[in-house]
């Protein structure tokens, strides 16, 4: 229970935040006792109950429904209603056509108005209720649209808007005040009526339910977190006698509970079909920092405000930002943010397995430090180079940053792209891989190592990932540099799991590891026929595979073969290179690192050849980039002998 009672101290402590919206309620905090209501027709009318004016929404293009969402009052009956009984069951206000014109609504609505017109601090509650009792019961709805040209379906929502003197806002579902009145009004009806017992979340004596709201995560549905039905399929039968006696939950409890987890859910999930995934705070303010995002990402989050540390930052090629991060997540010596680390973090995974049941597949609770900590450790343990993505004009950023690849471009390293915009078995898979690396960031569990072999083949093989028909060498490799920069990453920190190694994302020349060495000749191989071309200044061949890249799965599986079959290939490149004499010491000086033997298996490779083509093909780009700025067109081998 204490994810639900921690979503109630979150409605608790966020009472400032009920309520607002700038335009639509969609993603607002909303009063317990309501639900979002999607509404098509709007209604216009004076404080005696006469229309004004009647108006239907448009839709629009990406929609698939008519009408927008509004905070609309609703009973735990009303919001649960279905099937044939669903007709006896209307909201108190707005609903849809065929509701508006039954027997049921305009009694519940009259109970609703004399409760209002008792309170003088609800007056224009009741001026409004009245005027919208007032046309009703009239039962010319439809007649009143056709005279406008409005043809409704009678599934379609209603909204009022009562236009009152004295007044500014007139649109009912936007009124504070009338918030209030249908929140008050029912929980009278509540403690009148139902029983009271001790309430799990708050452990005050209040009013119980055993209906709860639905509707949580949009995106699964009518699915439920908590059902106590047991007329079909047996929730609870053989255990208890009563759903009470499985767990009691309040009313206003279990109202404030769901009010927020839909509200987190609509403005912070990290979603995934119907799953979501959430972290907050269990405070005033429940922002925090999201686990999910690179190490570049995080540490813009984290210093927006400090304008000149990020310039600062921004200007250095290479940065690592995995060690910024920790210094900004944990902030040594500052105090205020010190103190701010004894909040609690929650992070919680929901997710739909039909359409109407919703579960949590994943909760826990971490004090704030922790729970940094453990962020921190992960961008430090499963840092490497990472690809820039575009920036927010959309323009592709050229260059690397140092740290954690996002969970999506792991995901996107592990699966590869979705194959139509519509995927569920793609779907399905993502959100185990999202659950699996979640574990792995926040409970401190070994990479998997069927994602890691998952990753180094699809980093293997660069041409099924080649954009072909881009004329640009950045946007043509650029799908292949970011899974192999996220594949590295998995291989270092699978390295550091399991055999307890730690590479640096430097080269390491006196490294003797065969796998680390023969992915370092492969990256001189590709350096080699990459500087020719560049040399003869063939825009078209600059933007080609090389043979290296283009053997490269086969050079994974049959190091010494393939090595044998590129450097047969490599000798016109050698020769327009004047010899390559420094390239060739390069070669020369791998080999000797070899233990006897070593250089001529030619049994497959482990990720440590993919860290060693990265660290040196990265130590040959510096080079090259060195070299255009002291010598512009120089001969690059002169100057690096």
């Amino acid at each position: 229970m204490s994810w639900i009672q921690n979503l109630y101290e979150t409605y608790e402590m966020c009472q400032n935040a009920v309520g607002i919206a700038s335009v639509e309620q969609e993603k607002m905090l909303l009063p317990i006792g309501h639900i979002l209501f999607r509404a098509a027709i709007e209604i216009h009318l004076n404080e005696e109950g006469s229309i004004i004016d009647a108006s239907k929404d448009i839709k629009k293009k990406n929609e698939s429904q008519e009408g927008i969402l509004i905070c609309s009052p609703c009973t735990d009956e009303s919001e649960g209603r279905a099937g044939k009984s669903a007709k006896d069951f209307p909201h108190p206000l707005f609903d849809q056509i065929k509701y508006l014109l039954r027997d049921a609504y305009m009694e519940n609505l009259y109970e609703w108005l004399k409760f209002t017109k008792k309170n003088p601090i609800y007056q224009t509650s009741y001026t409004s209720l009245n005027a919208v009792y007032q046309y009703v019961r009239q039962r010319t709805l439809f007649d009143d649209l056709k005279q406008r040209g409005i043809h409704a379906k009678d599934t379609l929502g209603v909204r009022f808007c009562v236009k009152q003197r004295g007044t500014i806002e007139n649109r009912l579902w936007m009124i504070p005040e009338m918030w209030d009145a249908w929140i008050n009004f029912y929980l009278q009806q509540n403690n009148e009526r139902g029983k009271s017992g001790i309430c799990y979340a708050s452990g005050k004596l209040l009013p119980i339910t055993e209906k709860h709201p639905k509707s949580i995560n949009r995106a699964s549905g009518n699915a439920k977190l908590i059902t106590g039905n047991d007329s079909s399929n047996f929730t609870y039968r053989g255990r208890f006698d009563e759903s009470t006696q499985a767990v009691i939950v309040s009313y206003e409890a279990s109202q404030k509970a769901h009010q927020a987890l839909r509200w987190l859910i609509s403005t912070r999930a990290y979603r995934c079909n119907t799953q979501a995934i959430l972290t907050w705070a269990v405070d005033q303010t429940p922002d925090v920092t999201p686990f999910y995002d690179d190490s570049y990402g995080i540490y813009e989050i984290e210093e927006k405000t400090d304008a000149d540390k990020l310039i600062e930052v921004g200007n250095k090629t290479f940065i690592d930002y995995a060690k910024w991060l920790k210094t900004a997540l944990l902030s040594s010596g500052n105090s205020a943010r010190l103190r701010s680390h004894i909040r609690r973090i929650a992070v919680m995974i929901t997710d739909a397995a039909t359409t109407g049941r919703m579960s949590v597949t994943y909760y826990r609770e971490l004090y704030e430090n922790e729970y940094l900590e453990r962020i921190t450790n992960w961008h430090d343990t499963c840092k490497w180079y990472q690809i820039l993505k575009r920036d927010n004009d959309g323009k592709r950023q050229t260059g690397y940053f140092i740290g954690a690849p996002s969970v999506d471009r792991i995901t996107e390293a592990v699966l590869g792209k979705r194959r139509k915009r519509q995927d569920d078995t793609y779907d399905k898979m993502k959100k185990a891989v999202r659950e699996r690396l979640l574990h792995c960031i926040l409970d401190g569990e070994k990479i998997p190592l069927d994602m890691v072999n998952t990753a180094l083949h699809r980093a293997s093989n660069p041409i099924a990932l080649e954009k072909g028909e881009s004329k640009n060498a950045i946007d043509r490799w650029y799908d292949w540099e970011q899974i192999l920069c996220a594949a590295c990453a998995l291989m270092k920190r699978y390295y550091h799991d399991y055999e307890k190694e730690e590479y640096d994302l430097e080269l390491e020349e006196s490294r003797t590891n065969r796998d680390y060495l023969y992915g370092r000749l492969l990256a001189i191989a590709d350096a080699i026929e990459s500087h020719a071309r560049h040399k003869q200044g063939n825009a078209k061949d600059d933007v080609r595979a090389t043979n290296a890249i283009r053997y490269m799965t086969a050079f994974s599986q049959h190091p010494f073969r393939t090595w044998n079959i590129l450097w047969n290939q490599l000798n016109p490149y050698i020769q327009q290179l004047n010899g390559a004499d420094w390239y060739l010491t390069q070669i020369g000086n791998i080999k000797v690192l070899f233990d006897k033997g070593d250089f001529e298996s030619d049994s497959s490779l482990d990720g440590k050849y993919l860290l060693g083509f990265f660290a040196q093909r990265q130590k040959l780009r510096t080079k090259s980039q060195k070299s255009n700025i002291n010598g512009g067109e120089k001969n690059e081998l002169k100057e690096q002998n």
